[in-house]
């Protein structure tokens, strides 16, 4: 693990975390109960929280996808925001011949954790990094 106590978290573990139903609950509750131990701060894009959000109003219920923007306000979590030259850069990226089937969500989350220096990215997705950010694996 790096020395740095910075992660941004994905949709995929914000969701699987609040639908206790998600075959992956576990895997991201034992995610975050290990940030809260060891006091990282954790970082999630706006677009990632309102992904989360649609995702557990059209599948779980509007009143648990109202309760997660309740607890996202209320809570640690850093909120990262696009500006125009973060969209460029990510756009620019996105464009580059040889990404391959790359989604444009997926560049933007390395060009945030680029921009805030945040090394690692803990998501249940299959995610392409950039910049030298690695994806978060629990320590054994």
């Amino acid at each position: 693990m790096t020395s740095s106590k910075k992660v941004l978290v994905t949709s995929s573990v914000l969701f699987a975390f609040v639908d206790r139903n998600h075959p992956k609950h576990r895997q991201a509750s034992a995610f975050l109960r290990y940030f809260a131990q060891d006091k990282f701060q954790v970082f999630v894009p706006l677009s990632e929280i309102n992904l989360t959000y649609s995702q557990l109003k059209k599948h779980v219920s509007y009143g648990i996808a109202k309760d997660f923007l309740r607890t996202v306000f209320v809570g640690d979590l850093e909120i990262l925001y696009s500006d125009e030259a973060t969209a460029k850069t990510a756009l620019k990226l996105a464009l580059t011949p040889g990404q391959g089937d790359v989604s444009f969500s997926q560049v933007l989350i390395n060009v945030l954790a680029d921009k805030n220096q945040i090394p690692q990215i803990c998501t249940l997705d299959f995610l392409k990094t950039y910049f030298g950010i690695s994806i978060f694996n629990l320590p054994y």
